[in-house]
């Protein structure tokens, strides 16, 4: 690959996150030239999206060429990269999302990866992620699929399992963030930390923290002991307490992810837990949105501050052959061996020119494996219930979800499973529609 590598934006629309991973390609020497191809299913947004991008390379004295299209095809045509970040029906299928399971007084706080909510996403983004990779197979077999979308785990599982020729990996910061949070709980500077992780997406686990050799994890458990640090991170200080890892994941995430805290007002008051947080956070992502496209034909720069974003430290390692070693979630095939070969584990990876590489890990240790392990039943029912179309291992998988198990009877379930599919119908495959 080189400088000349064409990189395609699938979900360009998506404005705040292709404002920063075209500011981070254009920033640096090796990927500002880069050809890019914005692709969108909203040619307003489509075509607000060309002209920030344009901004962008006028404020880089960048070169490359720019093309945007709703063709999908078209798009990804001896592509080298795809950037993959789509969300299927938008914050209307959110707000559903949320809306059936709380009828049933099921809560929840993003609603995106595990539990219902990610079941119900996988239900319609699978789909449409599979479609988006049979294209890209033929268009461009070569191609390195990063995807962003969630839910990242089943995503990405049934990618593999239908597409396992095709280069791809999950791409999630929460592992890197939560590392940095912990520097700044334990008063280390991020970059003397040395830290591993591993799991599954947003249920990953630090089983590394050190700093010049030295063991930090009795700090944090002590650190932990005091009122003020215990506030910024409650949920997962609770978890260290009681399964001896830090987990990878914001405390409002992992409050969803196990039974023991949102079935209580006193829990989620104590442990100040945002209940339907994604939805506020949608929301203001939409206002956002509508400040950045006014700012598009406003005087100013719009070029943002480098981030930690994985694609384009990727593409630009792809490119370049400068090592790097990132977390991604891809097949697990050993590498934490006490979990499933085939589940999909977040890992870390190392980028050479040819190929993605997971390194081996070693076993979880007994509690946060058995959590895993757990979730990633859900998931494979999950999974192959959409690629089958199977209601009943759909219901299974929500039989298993341990806040639907913890707060309904089996009958309340299948009721929740068939109003969401009702809900969902305008983004869902014709074999769910009944």
């Amino acid at each position: 690959m080189s400088g000349d590598a064409v990189v395609a934006i699938v979900g360009a629309g998506s404005m705040q996150f292709t404002q920063q991973v075209v500011s981070d390609l254009l920033r640096h020497p090796v990927t500002r030239d880069v050809h890019l191809r914005l692709m969108d299913v909203d040619p307003e947004r489509l075509a607000l999206a060309e002209r920030l991008v344009a901004r962008l390379q006028k404020e880089t004295g960048a070169t490359g060429r720019v093309e945007g299209s709703t063709d999908l095809t078209a798009t990804l045509r001896d592509v080298d990269f795809v950037v993959h970040a789509i969300q299927v029906g938008g914050l209307d299928a959110t707000e559903r999302d949320f809306a059936v399971p709380a009828r049933f007084g099921v809560r929840q706080t993003i609603g995106d990866t595990l539990g219902i909510g990610g079941i119900s996403r996988s239900l319609r983004t699978i789909p449409a992620v599979l479609r988006i990779v049979d294209v890209l197979r033929e268009a461009a077999p070569h191609a390195w699929f990063l995807n962003y979308t969630n839910p990242m785990a089943t995503v990405m599982k049934a990618v593999a399992e239908t597409h396992p020729d095709v280069v791809a990996v999950g791409l999630c910061h929460s592992a890197e963030h939560t590392a940095r949070s912990l520097a700044r709980y334990v008063e280390v500077p991020f970059d003397e930390l040395e830290w591993l992780s591993a799991g599954v997406n947003h249920q990953a686990w630090v089983l590394r923290l050190e700093h010049r050799g030295q063991d930090l994890y009795p700090r944090l458990q002590e650190k932990a002991t005091d009122p003020g640090v215990f506030a910024l991170d409650p949920v997962r200080f609770e978890l260290l307490a009681r399964f001896g890892r830090f987990p990878t994941e914001s405390s409002e995430h992992n409050a969803e992810y196990v039974p023991y805290f949102l079935p209580w007002d006193d829990e989620i008051d104590r442990l100040q837990i945002p209940v339907g947080e994604y939805l506020r956070r949608s929301r203001a992502g939409l206002a956002k949105w509508g400040r950045l496209r006014e700012q598009v034909g406003e005087p100013g720069s719009l070029l943002v501050e480098p981030s930690p974003e994985y694609a384009p430290r990727i593409i630009r390692a792809a490119v370049s052959g400068e090592p790097l070693v990132f977390y991604g979630n891809v097949p697990n095939n050993g590498a934490i061996p006490n979990l499933p070969k085939d589940a999909v584990v977040e890992v870390p990876c190392v980028v050479d020119r040819r190929s993605i590489l997971p390194t081996k890990v070693g076993p979880l240790p007994p509690g946060p494996r058995a959590l895993n392990q757990q979730a990633i039943n859900v998931q494979t029912l999950t999974v192959t219930a959409v690629l089958e179309q199977d209601l009943g291992l759909l219901r299974q998988a929500a039989y298993l979800d341990p806040m639907l198990s913890t707060r309904l009877r089996l009958r309340e379930i299948d009721t929740l499973v068939d109003e969401l599919l009702a809900a969902h119908r305008d983004w869902l495959p014709a074999g769910w529609v009944r």
